[in-house]
């Protein structure tokens, strides 16, 4: 006899299971198990992570919900309060599995009850009779609507219940046992028992599993205060017993011994085993479930495919249909439509073919490829890719190979604003039941568990934090807990906490245990499924939480399944680019194809040498800036070998500086073989690509690319059999064409090394071709494309800082919004660019819409009170109005740009030109209009805004108030900032802007010149005050934190608007960066120290010594905060100086008393000038 455990849960019941699938399988394996069911909480997430897993390790898997019922109808359109009880569903057969996900997307979709924790998925008894063929059903837990009768002393209703489930399902319907220690569960078993007797219903035993062991209780128990809120230390939450784990047969057999017979408990258990012999396998993975494409009569997928691209190469090409193809161009084709023919892929590339044209006839910026699609000579005639595989060396082998039978992946980029345009072509097209989005899960990663389990402890959220940020982060991935306290811990200082302190053990042991489980679903980004057939007969569906129909599994799994998944990716350069395009158009006449730019340009290459790199695709970071200077590409394929070298493994090796070396000739190119230079010569010599492999495996050892790419893809894994298979197969092969065996195993071993960091060069050919498009259109359109950098960053406040001050660095100088010059978006005037209207606070689209369209039918506004008279108020309303003045964008409109001036006469030009307007409507002055000749008329209308009312002259706005309200309505200091009057000396003290803090190590101290732009105040829990701090300076902004210790010493200095030079540790946390805050002075009044030296004193080291000691004489103490005052060397050569900044050491807090010192030690001192202008 065995046991099958036919109720449980794994972290798919999000935060309500602690059991992660492959351990949960293993566990079910060690204990002997047959099979093993997987009954989530209303949802199959996990059914085919499930069937995957077991194939591997000899469990049947049981795919399972269980799933909430109610006795009304879901669809009632006024829902009732009803009671949910819980079903446990099993899915028998591929009858059973389609229903079973039709049941489960009709639950999601139109019977969702409740709401945020407490909402359920409900399905009712109609739906259950109506799909009920191939469906196991179990009663579940004491949820469940008989246990719930029982308990209520209804027997009478539980055994009709009992009698409706089994007139649906017959002998698939089974009464379930649990015993969690309850008086409960006694008194619901023994009634069931009676039923099942009564009935001749079969009992199963279960046990509801929630983790694997009864060492899981404590997480789980965590796992259910993180869902709900709670401490472990509330008395009042939601508990288990502590008895829901996965139990072996003999446990099973020991449960239900003081209540019923044992003869009762070994049939229940033997029952298990007969349900799971019941199951039969779901043939659901592996086979390709194509959409119907929409195939012309007369023709076949194939036929179809062939003909549409024959047709897209000519037109590639530029030749006419009485033309003949070139033959390497004719072969290939001929080639890649046989072996898409023959592993069955026609369809797929008709898909792709079909929305792609949709998206280009409609003018939608397309991206010219990423990934291995590149290399297809049939995706580049369909215009699925904008790359000409044969002219750049790609290969097709690289992206499908008939030696290893998986579907394509193309992946799309399109512009990011009209990306949805695509999916809704798509959905139309296919109609919306066989279309949906893909979910994703996001799971506890080491450094949230730490902090969620933290909360739950009750643990203060700074020791929280601080242990979580001993925690590395590498290529965006925390470590995993276990590593952190294993014996080569990244952070040994991690590891000693967690040995040394008991709370830090438990804490640690407690989040261990539930890490990587899921916490949370989402959205894929990109990922879309087709289908043939209605998504809710194959594949469960869900909504999002913005009501979106998604996939209940997640990428891998619908892949598994073989349905055709599509990412459609929204690449927010290329709708830059487009955007760079119309801008030029507009000012130009002229339409740049982007597509066909001087493959050579030196003003591009030019560009790059200088480093100007802001905005330029994937070449923004600080680390690629440096090493784009460094190299100084001169051809699109130097551009795409960096793409491919700057990645973590070539990095780490030291490829790139040996690339750059060999470019530049400081460094001899050698190939060990004679056939590796036509291979290696357009990366100097280096491996830097996969297809290099491929084409040495082909020249150099006769091996098919077919052949080629599986050796790629087997010295990527580095699956140890398989290369020394491969080993002995390259090193024939090239002894045999006469390459030496010794020469030809070096190479192997080379390969094997390189293979590691190699890179794809379809992709990175069609993002350098990006790369270069983006900097082409900077180096000669520099305005256009800065304008239209700006309008795509417009919602990110610290990158439309930066590429402001890159503009002012460029010479382009970005000015306030202008009524009568500004476009909705930043716009480009000669060599300057205009903030956008849509910049401005409380403008709403309409009200743009009407200054634009009266300024393009009537001419620009001659005065504010032309605009009020033009645009009626209840369009652009007085609030506007206020706007648009205070934030400089009628400055135009006022001979001196009197601010306060407009905002004077506003409200007297609102009521006039509302009584004009009125006048207007009801025919009253429209009789001179109509008397009046042509010239006469011109005189009126300037005669009528003349006798346009004026208040009386006021004083304009203090120029630091400009500045506020420029700031609150546009979010940027517009007409001036409040830093840009720092004194060269004063420059010093901040040698970097908050824009560069990235390239600044952890815990790295750094001095800034900034201005406090926001401020909040926080008390902790202990009851003391500290501050975060926005700040920002000229190039950028960043988050400070003040606390509470040095609050309380600086709170004078910190307030929003405050000027202040801020000494700070730089804080690296995740993917942040902030400034914890030292120390600070405000800068309105301070002066620094000057120490004058010629240059023979400066070099001087015994003076050297006296100034330093001097100055240590002075410094505050540790405890002073708010009292620094800087010392600056100005060392003298001639008539020049140069201000050379002494560290935060040398600080001092009296300035008399350290001048008077330094005179006393024959130095020449004085107080600077105050430090802004």
């Amino acid at each position: 006899m065995a046991f099958v455990p036919l109720h449980n849960h794994s972290d798919y019941s999000l935060l309500d299971g602690a059991s992660q699938l492959p351990q949960m399988v293993e566990r079910a394996k060690e204990l002997g198990m047959p099979a093993l069911a997987l009954t989530d909480h209303g949802v199959m997430y996990g059914a085919v992570e499930l069937l995957k897993l077991c194939k591997s390790s000899g469990v049947k898997p049981i795919i399972g919900n269980e799933m909430y019922v109610i006795n009304g109808s879901i669809d009632d359109p006024q829902p009732k309060k009803e009671r949910r009880y819980h079903l446990v569903v099993l899915a028998k057969n591929a009858v059973g599995y389609r229903n079973l996900v039709k049941l489960t997307s009709i639950s999601h979709l139109r019977g969702m009850r409740g709401r945020g924790i407490f909402s359920r998925a409900c399905v009712d008894k109609h739906l259950l009779a109506q799909y009920s063929e191939g469906l196991i059903v179990a009663t579940a837990c004491l949820g469940g609507e008989i246990p719930q009768a029982i308990m209520r002393e209804r027997p009478d209703v539980a055994r009709d219940v009992a009698r409706w489930y089994q007139s649906v399902f017959g002998d698939d319907f089974y009464l379930e046992i649990q015993d969690h220690g309850s008086p409960e569960d006694r008194i619901v078993n023994v009634e069931i028992v009676k039923i099942a007797r009564e009935l001749g219903i079969k009992v199963v035993a279960t046990n509801d599993a929630h983790y694997l062991t009864r060492n899981d209780v404590e997480a789980h128990d965590a796992l259910l205060c993180v869902l709900t809120g709670k401490l472990i230390s509330d008395e009042k939450r939601l508990r288990y017993t502590g008895t829901e784990y996965l139990k072996s047969e003999e446990e099973m057999g020991h449960l239900f011994a003081d209540h019923l017979e044992p003869e009762v408990v070994q049939e229940a258990i033997a029952n298990t085993v007969s349900v799971a012999e019941k199951v039969e396998d779901y043939d659901i993975l592996g086979r390709y479930q194509m959409p119907r494409f929409p195939i012309p009569d007369g023709h076949t997928p194939v036929t179809y495919l062939r003909e549409v691209t024959e047709q897209g190469l000519r037109d590639r090409l530029g030749l006419t249909a009485a033309d003949t193809i070139e033959e390497v161009y004719a072969e290939r084709m001929v080639h890649e439509l046989k072996i898409m023919e023959q592993m069955g892929f026609p369809t797929y590339f008709l898909v792709v073919w079909d929305y792609i044209r949709f998206a280009r006839e409609q003018s939608i910026p397309v991206g010219p490829g990423r990934g291995s699609a590149a290399g297809s000579l049939v995706a580049y005639a369909l215009g699925i890719t904008n790359i000409d595989p044969v002219s750049n060396g790609l290969l097709f082998e690289r992206f499908l190979n008939p030696e290893r039978k998986s579907m394509p992946d193309i992946d799309t980029d399109f512009c990011i604003e009209r990306r949805g345009e695509v999916i809704d072509y798509v959905t139309r097209r296919y109609g919306d039941e066989k279309v949906a989005q893909i979910i994703t899960f996001n799971r506890m990663t080491s450094k949230a568990v730490l902090k969620d389990v933290a909360r739950v402890l009750d643990i203060p959220y700074g020791d929280a934090d601080r242990l979580a940020k001993l925690i590395p982060v590498v290529r965006g991935k925390p470590a995993k807990l276990k590593a952190m306290i294993g014996d080569e811990s990244p952070n040994p200082d991690f590891k000693e906490r967690y040995e040394k302190d008991p709370i830090v053990k438990r804490w640690v042991d407690m989040a261990m245990r539930i890490e990587g489980t899921n916490k949370t679903f989402g959205v894929h980004a990109a990922g879309v499924v087709i289908a043939a057939d209605p998504l809710d007969e194959l594949v469960p569906l869900q909504r999002n939480n913005d009501g979106q129909v998604i996939t209940q599994y997640f990428m891998e799994d619908v892949e598994s399944m073989g349905l055709l998944k599509m990412d459609f990716l929204g690449l927010k350069n290329l709708t830059m680019i487009d955007k760079t395009l119309e801008l030029v158009e507009q000012t130009s006449g002229q339409r740049i194809d982007p597509d066909q730019l001087p493959p050579e340009d030196q003003g591009t290459f030019d560009l790059l040498a200088r480093g100007d790199l802001e905005g330029i695709f994937q070449l923004e970071s600080t680390g690629m800036r440096q090493i784009v200077r460094d190299l100084k590409p001169s051809s699109l394929e130097d551009i795409s070998s960096i793409l491919a070298l700057y990645r973590p493994g070539p990095l780490d090796a030291g490829l790139i500086p040996k690339f750059i070396n060999r470019k530049h000739g400081r460094e001899a190119i050698d190939f060990a073989h004679s056939t590796l230079e036509p291979i290696l010569s357009e990366t100097y010599g280096i491996m830097v690509y996969q297809e290099q492999i491929m084409r040495i495996a082909q020249d150099l050892a006769g091996y098919s690319l077919g052949e080629a790419d599986l050796l790629r893809r087997a010295m990527g894994k580095k699956k140890v059999s398989e290369m020394q298979k491969h080993r002995g197969i390259f090193v024939k092969g090239a002894t045999e064409r006469g390459v030496d065996t010794k020469v030809a195993d070096e190479l192997f071993d080379q390969m094997v090394l390189f293979a590691e960091y190699c890179f794809n060069k379809s992709h990175s050919t069609a993002y350098g071709a990006v790369t270069y498009q983006t900097a082409y259109l900077k180096a000669h359109y520099p305005v256009a494309y800065m304008a239209a950098l700006l309008t795509v960053n417009a919602g990110a406040s610290d990158k439309v800082q930066r590429y402001i001050s890159n503009c002012n660095a460029m010479g382009i100088e970005v000015m306030p919004p202008d009524v009568n010059a500004s476009g909705t978006d930043f716009t480009p005037r000669d060599s300057r660019i205009l903030f956008g209207l849509s910049a401005v606070r409380n403008l709403g689209d309409g009200a743009i819409r009407a200054l634009i369209r009266s300024r393009q039918t009537d001419g620009v506004f001659q005065s504010l009170a032309d605009l009020c008279d033009r645009v009626p108020s209840s369009v652009v309303n007085r609030r506007s109005l206020e706007s648009l003045i205070h934030c400089g964008a009628l400055d135009a409109l006022e001979p001196e740009a009197n601010r306060a001036q407009l905002i004077a006469d506003l409200d007297l030009l609102i009521d006039w030109a509302g009584s004009r307007a009125r006048d207007r409507a009801s025919g009253q002055g429209n009789l001179f209009d109509l008397m009046a000749a042509p010239a006469e008329d011109e005189a009126d209308a300037s005669t009528d805004l003349s006798l346009a009312p004026k208040a009386a002259p006021v004083k304009d706005y203090h120029p630091s108030e400009k500045l506020k309200l420029e700031k609150d309505l546009v979010g940027f200091y517009l007409s001036d900032h409040p830093l840009k009057q720092l004194t060269a000396p004063a420059r010093l003290l901040a040698p970097i802007g908050l824009a560069s803090l990235e390239e600044q190590s952890d815990k790295a101290k750094v001095s800034a010149i900034a201005m406090v732009s926001e401020m909040r105040q926080v008390t902790t829990r202990k009851g003391d005050r500290m501050a975060i701090l926005q700040l920002e300076d000229l190039t950028g902004s960043c988050e400070a934190v003040v606390f509470p210790k040095s609050y309380a010493r600086l709170c004078d200095h910190l307030m929003a608007e405050a000027r202040l030079l801020v000494w700070a540790a730089v804080d690296r946390r995740d993917e942040r960066v902030q400034l914890i805050v030292d120390d600070c002075r405000a800068i309105d009044d301070l002066r620094l120290l000057l120490v004058e030296l010629d240059p023979d004193q400066a070099s001087d080291v015994a003076v050297q010594h006296k100034l330093r000691e001097c100055l240590q004489a002075h410094r505050p103490d540790q405890d002073e905060l708010g009292v620094r005052v800087p010392v600056v060397a100005a060392v003298r050569r001639g008539p020049e100086v140069r201000y050379v900044r002494l560290g935060p050491q040398f600080c001092v807090k009296d300035v008399a008393a350290a001048q008077q010192h330094l005179q006393n030690s024959a130095f020449t001192v004085s107080c600077s000038d105050p430090l802004m202008r």
